[in-house]
C-alpha cells in the first residue's frame, strides 16, 4: 500500500472513504512569473484533520452526488466542472478504464475560499478511484496526473506539510516541530483568484515595491516555531485580496481583538482567514465566539501538525 492509499478508510457499511482536508497557506510568496502567465510561488502548505469527505461505493454506472453544508453552492456548478468529476475522467483515460462507482462528496468547505477544497476533493478522488478501479498507478503517476487538474492538487495527495514551489509541481515535505489548533473563518464572499493576482501586480507597482518576493534561504529558521513564521513570512496576496473584499479585514479585526492567536493570516487568495492557537480546545472556544458575533460567517475549528 502506498502512502497515498493509506488515506483510504473503510466506512461501517463497507464502502470506502477518503478525507479531503482544508489546505492552509501558512505563508505565500510570489517569486516570479512564467512566459505563459502562470505565477511562480513559494508557500508552506499545512492541512487540517477534517474538511470534505469523499465516499466510494462500487456500482456499474458512474455517479457523483454532492451533499453537506455547502452542497447548495456546489450545485450551481455543472457536474462536468466539478474537480472530482474531472479527476475521474482523467484517471479513467490514463488507466484505460470505464468510469464506474457511486461517489458522494460531503462538501463542508466553502468554495473559492483559499482553502484548496476543490483540489483536495480531486486528490481524494484520484486516491479512491485508483483503488476502486484497480488501476495500479504509482504515486509518481498520480502526481503527474494531478498537475493536469490544478496546481494545488499534487500537494493535496499526501495532505502533509510541504514547501510548494514553481506553479505547484515542486514539493518538499516538511516536518513541523509544533502542532496547533486552528480557526478558519470565511465571510461568505468568494474572491476571484485571477483578479487577486492582477491586484498583486498593481498593488506593488502603486507602492514602488519590487515586482516579486525573494525566495527564502533558511527554511529551518522559518518553520522552527510559529513566532518565526509570523515574523519572517507573509501572504503577499492578502493586501490585494482585501482591496477586492474588505470583509477579509473585518474577520481579521474580530479575531485579533477577541483572541490571543499565535498567527493570523489569510489563506491562499482568500477570502478565508485563519488563526493558530496552542491547541484545538482554544480554537473551538474562539470559533464559538465567532458564531455568536457573525452567524452568517462560515467558521471551522480544527488542528494541524
Amino acid at each position: 500500500m502506498t502512502a497515498f492509499e493509506s488515506r483510504l478508510k473503510e466506512a461501517p457499511d463497507g464502502s470506502l472513504y477518503v478525507r479531503a482536508p482544508a489546505k492552509l497557506n501558512l505563508f505565500l510568496h510570489i517569486t516570479g512569473r512564467k512566459d505563459d502567465g502562470y505565477h511562480v510561488l513559494e508557500s508552506l502548505f499545512a492541512f487540517t484533520k477534517l474538511g470534505d469527505l469523499l465516499n466510494f461505493k462500487a456500482a456499474e454506472d458512474f455517479t457523483l452526488t454532492v451533499a453537506g453544508a455547502n452542497a447548495d453552492a456546489a450545485a450551481n456548478i455543472p457536474v462536468e466542472e466539478n474537480l472530482v468529476f474531472k479527476a475521474a475522467q482523467l484517471l479513467a483515460k490514463a488507466a484505460g478504464k470505464t468510469p464506474s462507482g457511486a461517489l458522494t462528496l460531503d462538501k463542508n468547505l466553502p468554495l473559492a475560499a483559499g482553502l484548496g477544497g476543490g483540489s483536495s476533493d480531486a486528490a481524494a478522488a484520484l486516491i479512491g478511484l485508483n483503488h476502486l478501479w484497480d488501476c495500479g498507478l504509482s504515486e509518481g503517476d498520480l502526481l503527474a496526473l494531478s498537475l493536469k487538474i490544478g496546481a494545488d492538487v499534487p500537494s493535496c495527495l499526501a495532505a502533509e506539510p510541504q514547501i510548494v514551489r514553481g506553479i505547484g509541481e515542486k514539493l518538499q515535505r516538511v516536518q513541523l516541530p509544533w502542532s496547533a489548533g486552528v480557526v478558519m473563518v470565511n465571510p461568505g464572499k468568494p474572491v476571484s483568484t485571477p483578479d487577486v493576482f492582477k491586484g498583486f501586480k498593481s498593488f506593488r507597482e502603486a507602492r514602488g515595491l519590487p515586482p516579486f518576493d525573494v525566495s527564502i534561504t533558511d527554511l529551518n529558521k522559518v518553520v522552527e516555531d510559529i513566532s518565526m513564521l509570523d515574523v519572517l513570512t507573509s501572504n503577499s496576496l492578502q493586501d490585494p485580496a482585501c482591496q477586492l473584499c474588505p470583509e477579509i479585514m473585518e474577520v481579521e479585526r474580530f479575531l485579533r481583538l477577541n483572541s490571543q492567536q499565535e498567527l493570523l493570516r489569510m489563506s491562499g487568495s482568500g477570502a478565508t482567514v485563519f488563526a493558530l492557537y496552542h491547541d484545538k480546545q482554544a480554537a473551538e472556544a474562539v470559533a464559538h465566539r465567532v458564531r455568536q458575533h457573525a452567524p452568517n460567517w462560515w467558521v471551522m475549528a480544527d488542528e494541524i501538525g
